[in-house]
């Protein structure tokens, strides 16, 4: 049976690629661009499998090009960060990421008992935390999960605050406490090149303008350094 969807709602800020609209206590997604399909089935496996295990939104639907999840009360991470919380929401990722490392990704069919589960857009950007607490509520956008090396999910949420938060980039010392470990300068930057080459390369068969965006960052990256 079809879940009934509201046809009004509000369009989720801070989208990229895809769009999420709330309709009331319902969050409909709708998948853009190259291998959509792909994206779609990754994240609703992602889901499903870690319902319960980490905090992820009440999976309700799959339909072609659509998934409906349950809405998930809390406070965006990025806005947090601007506020000023940003080493409470920074150390909670860590932490998160711990957790989520911890769980053998063997509902992907390729784990061949190598690497740990990976988010993929891991960051701020794509985490609620709670109303009442400091607790992670949510942690969204599973469409580029994987397998693959523990520091690309630590990297990709340094770079988001480098990227978005220049002026509040001390708290990504909160970050490393919450994960319990620190990788080498050089490994984090590459970690953080290569997923951003990766989307470069990805957005080269899709839309031009923004491939060079991320060639742009790419070349931002190169001149970043660690911090103190």
């Amino acid at each position: 049976m079809r879940w009934m969807v509201p046809s009004d709602g509000e369009l989720l800020p801070h989208g990229y690629t895809n769009d999420a609209v709330v309709h009331g206590d319902l969050v409909v997604k709708t998948y853009h661009g190259p291998d959509a399909v792909v994206r779609q089935d990754r994240e609703v496996l992602a889901i499903v499998s870690l319902t319960g295990r980490l905090p992820v939104a009440p999976f309700i639907e799959s339909t072609p090009g659509t998934v409906v999840l349950g809405r998930v009360p809390g406070r965006p991470g990025q806005d947090l960060i601007e506020l000023g919380h940003g080493d409470a929401v920074m150390f909670a990722l860590g932490r998160t990421l711990r957790e989520l490392q911890a769980i053998e990704p063997s509902f992907y069919g390729e784990y061949g008992g190598d690497g740990v589960l990976v988010h993929g857009d891991f960051g701020p950007n794509n985490v609620l935390l709670a109303e009442d607490d400091d607790s992670v509520a949510l942690l969204a956008d599973w469409e580029w999960s994987s397998i693959g090396h523990p520091t690309t999910d630590l990297a990709w949420a340094e770079f988001i605050v480098r990227m978005h938060h220049p002026r509040h980039v001390e708290c990504l010392s909160a970050l490393f406490d919450g994960y319990g470990n620190r990788p080498s300068w050089n490994e984090r930057k590459r970690a953080m090149t290569d997923r951003a080459g990766a989307l470069e390369t990805w957005l080269r068969s899709w839309k031009g303008d923004d491939a060079e965006e991320w060639d742009r960052r790419s070349r931002l990256i190169s001149r970043w350094e660690e911090l103190p």
